[in-house]
């Protein structure tokens, strides 16, 4: 007799961390080939023997509680030793427990929340997933996302260097339930602190944008190649089966005609390093996948939107504060197809891959954004006039950005159900009422600008300086003024 909780003696250390995974709970009954019971295990004293050194395709039973609670075959609870300390860990876990009969045969599994409380009370956690380190978590769309996981219910951690400062999360860090690193993924003892208990990771690190990396070529790769094969592999190695990666529909790069729409297996054609690099990661966390390794790709949209680390070298929230603030709309080209994605809706498309059976995300690649926000540029210019009455579209027309591409995004709307909640109308009104309540009146500061924030520090290993020369005057001479044919 078997159940998605149950496993063989025999059965390896990795093997039983993944079928925990698909089973919607944190623990393991395991049996001996006459169904006997062998022991209980959570799915973090499994991590944690990892930890302490274990083989990965050593045998479960190696790291079982060989004394765990068990409810006999009328219904009572009996505590073989209520010393043990495994039991402690796991007291605030929906853990699994066998049903024995008189023989010890394991003929049913229940699950308990607490292990003084009925078995019957107890509920599974969504998909499994309590504790989520987001690497980059202090950045635009990490501190977004944050919040929203923490609203979820969910105990977060984030790595990151803080290479753009630290008010995205500052708030965050008196909240029980939010735990900050400042370290980056390319350390190894950094992320081994750092995953030490989680059940998933999602991955947002990295330099962002295509002027920001190429500043330094060899230091963009070890954050956004060098740091995600790095992360991966120990995410791999210590059990953590749930792994998202956030990448780009920059890597369609230019397509050949803007009349198709790509999908996740259309042919990719990048022009950037940026968007090579994405490419080459999503290749790497590719071949790791198999059944104990189930990577989830985000290939989100051109993001927009107010957020706690705000940006203005994305097409979308420079265009609205020109029009307010000069009364222009500058567009260059124009007929360049982009499309778009609110902050909030991006970081929505994380939480439900967390939350989501892993084997409708698991080693699948989505697009993440909606049909109906794949505009040209000059499509979101006329949205934003529209929403700035005093402002004017002011065509150049020179073309500062070859990309032009218009994606298909049936594939989340079809796994997830994901809708988007917000447009560029809205988000334009929104932030027309920021700026009419003062704020971003310096929004040319150099920490609004990725590309213009590590171009003035000493060097990226030197993340303090990074925050030290974070320049809050208004900067006169733009190196990429002419942004709004594209995001950075």
């Amino acid at each position: 007799m078997r159940w998605p909780v149950t496993a063989d003696a025999g059965t390896s250390i990795r093997m039983a961390i993944a079928r925990i995974d698909r089973s919607d709970y944190r623990g393991i009954v395991v049996v001996d080939d006459e169904d006997q019971l062998v022991g209980t295990a959570t799915v973090d004293q499994l991590r944690q023997a990892l930890r302490d050194g274990a083989a990965p395709d050593a045998p479960v039973a190696t790291a079982v509680d060989e004394e765990p609670t068990v409810v006999d075959a009328s219904g009572w609870r009996r505590t073989v030793d209520t010393d043990s300390e495994a039991r402690e860990n796991a007291a605030d876990e929906t853990v699994v427990t066998p049903v024995v009969d008189e023989e010890g045969t394991v003929i049913d599994v229940t699950v308990a929340e607490r292990l003084d409380r009925p078995a019957a009370d107890a509920e599974p956690t969504a998909a499994g997933v309590d504790r989520v380190l987001v690497v980059g978590g202090a950045g635009y769309l990490g501190s977004v996302l944050c919040r929203q996981l923490l609203d979820e219910g969910f105990d977060v951690r984030v790595l990151d260097p803080l290479l753009y400062g630290d008010a995205g999360i500052a708030a965050l860090t008196d909240d029980d339930r939010f735990t900050l690193y400042r370290d980056d993924a390319r350390s190894v003892d950094a992320v081994l602190e750092a995953i030490d208990g989680v059940d998933a990771v999602v991955h947002l690190g990295g330099i962002v944008g295509d002027p920001a990396s190429e500043i330094d070529p060899e230091k963009t790769l070890e954050y956004n190649l060098h740091s995600t094969q790095l992360l991966a592999s120990l995410c791999k190695y210590h059990g953590i089966t749930r792994f998202l990666f956030a990448s780009t529909c920059s890597v369609y790069g230019r397509s050949d005609g803007d009349t198709e729409r790509l999908a996740e297996d259309d042919a990719r054609n990048p022009v950037s390093l940026y968007a090579r690099l994405k490419i080459q990661s999503e290749r790497v966390l590719r071949e790791l996948a198999d059944e104990h390794f189930a990577p989830t790709i985000l290939r989100m949209a051109t993001v927009y939107g107010r957020s706690p680390r705000m940006r203005f070298d994305l097409v979308g929230n420079i265009l609205p504060v020109k029009a307010y603030s000069e009364g222009v709309v500058p567009v260059f080209g124009g007929d360049q197809y982009r499309p778009k994605v609110h902050v909030a809706d991006a970081a929505r498309a994380y939480v439900e891959c967390l939350t989501a059976p892993i084997e409708d995300v698991g080693d699948a690649v989505f697009n993440v954004g909606s049909n109906e926000q794949n505009y040209r540029i000059d499509e979101l210019a006329t949205i934003v006039e529209d929403c700035f009455p005093d402002a004017s579209i002011e065509y150049h027309d020179e073309l500062t950005d070859e990309r032009s591409y218009r994606v298909e995004f049936d594939r989340i709307r079809s796994v997830l159900g994901f809708e988007p909640g917000h447009t560029i109308r809205d988000h334009c009104l929104e932030l027309r009422e920021a700026f009419e309540d003062g704020l971003y009146e310096e929004y040319t500061a150099t920490r609004y600008n990725n590309y213009e924030t590590l171009d003035q520090a000493p060097s990226f290993e030197n993340t303090t300086a990074v925050l030290e020369s974070d320049d809050d005057e208004p900067t006169t001479e733009r190196p990429h003024e002419k942004l709004p044919s594209g995001e950075v």
